[in-house]
């Protein structure tokens, strides 16, 4: 039986033609011959200005940082702002890489729980009580990994508005799927009511154009702010290919045309997937309103046994058993700060997906509670 992995924050689709196209000629007209600008070149920053002042944030190239990959963007950002002792504040579940960075940096991670009764909703209040002298960044992930909630702009201006209060808090919004949404409006941090210099976005190409392997990331923020990070980035990685950065400046500029057809795969997917959760007895979840995954709550097999006597204590070890009874591969909610819950990606062709639930129904089926 072969592994299906939805375990993966990977999409199925191919990198888009014009993408491709656009590096075959960067590529023939040497351009990575000479090192690029630090910056990224001015075509990519500003097509990505263009974007936000489209949604009525007045930006430009200057406010733009081209990084290699989002995850660098994140590492540059806590490299230069966290100051030893200084605390990240990050409502739970989130994606697990966030912890792995945080060991290399000054600062402390402190989740802030959200749960799935309330729809993952971060109140003002739960924030206000989390919130300290010693909170520097609060981190947001807009479309929500692993969970697919997508913050309101009512909300985020709820946020912001406790934010004001804390004078040496930055509000960081990861906005890496912002473009993967299945008809809940996508509202950028940015184009909110009480945005200051201390706000700041990341984004980048990834899961938006399955361009994952192209490594193409950005910064948004004031001026300033881009003149520090990009100090540490020329002070370290350095620049980015120009090569890569011509396909990511291709995608954007036709993203009018790529998306449609991917979006509307995913939410035939995500459908898919809804209506098989539903023949699985004592299964919770939020539907995603973003992203490419559920994050279903599995609580109720926690505590069984396998057909072969074995106990299963967590969400990992249920993963473990999924993986080498059924060769279904899921990543446990354990890493996501979410003990009982699992999530599983819906970006991957309807034939698998539809052979993956097949094998977590008979697999869950198969458990003694």
């Amino acid at each position: 039986m072969h592994l299906i992995n939805l375990a993966s924050g990977l999409s199925y689709f191919p990198t888009p033609e014009k993408a491709t196209a656009a590096a075959t000629i960067a590529l023939a007209a040497d351009v990575n011959g000479k090192y690029g600008p630090m910056e990224g070149i001015t075509e990519l920053r500003t097509a990505i200005a263009e974007r936000y002042t489209a949604e009525g944030v007045v930006t430009g190239a200057a406010q733009i940082l081209i990084t290699p990959g989002s995850k660098m963007a994140l590492f540059n950002l806590f490299s230069v702002l966290l100051r030893h002792g200084d605390e990240v504040v990050v409502p739970t579940p989130f994606w697990f890489g966030f912890e792995e960075l945080m060991k290399y940096s000054k600062g402390k991670l402190v989740p802030l729980p959200t749960t799935l009764e309330s729809n993952y909703t971060l109140t003002p209040e739960a924030l206000r009580s989390t919130l300290s002298d010693r909170s520097r960044i609060l981190l947001l992930t807009n479309p929500g990994n692993p969970t697919g909630r997508v913050y309101t702009k009512p909300e985020l201006e709820a946020i912001l508005d406790v934010a004001a209060d804390f004078p040496n808090l930055y509000v960081l919004s990861d906005e890496i799927y912002d473009f993967v949404t299945y008809g809940s409006p996508f509202t950028s941090i940015l184009s909110c009511e009480g945005t200051t210099e201390r706000t700041v976005v990341v984004g980048g190409i990834s899961k938006t154009f399955a361009m994952a392997g192209w490594r193409v990331g950005y910064i948004v923020g004031t001026p300033d702010l881009i003149s520090r990070f990009l100090d540490f980035q020329a002070s370290t990685e350095g620049g980015i290919s120009p090569l890569l950065q011509h396909a990511a400046l291709a995608a954007i500029e036709a993203r009018a045309a790529i998306l449609p057809p991917m979006l509307q795969a995913l939410d035939q997917n995500r459908q898919l997937v809804k209506e098989k959760l539903g023949l699985i007895p004592q299964v919770r979840y939020v539907l995603p309103q973003g992203a490419y995954y559920f994050f279903p709550d599995f609580s109720y097999y926690i505590n069984s046994s396998t057909p072969t006597g074995e106990k299963i204590a967590t969400s990992t070890d249920l993963c473990r058993y999924l993986k080498e009874t059924v060769a279904l591969e899921l990543a446990p909610g354990d890493k996501f700060r979410a003990p009982g819950h699992a999530r599983m990606s819906f970006a991957v062709e309807q034939e698998v997906l539809e052979e993956a639930m097949q094998r977590l129904i008979h697999a869950l089926h198969q458990l003694q509670n």
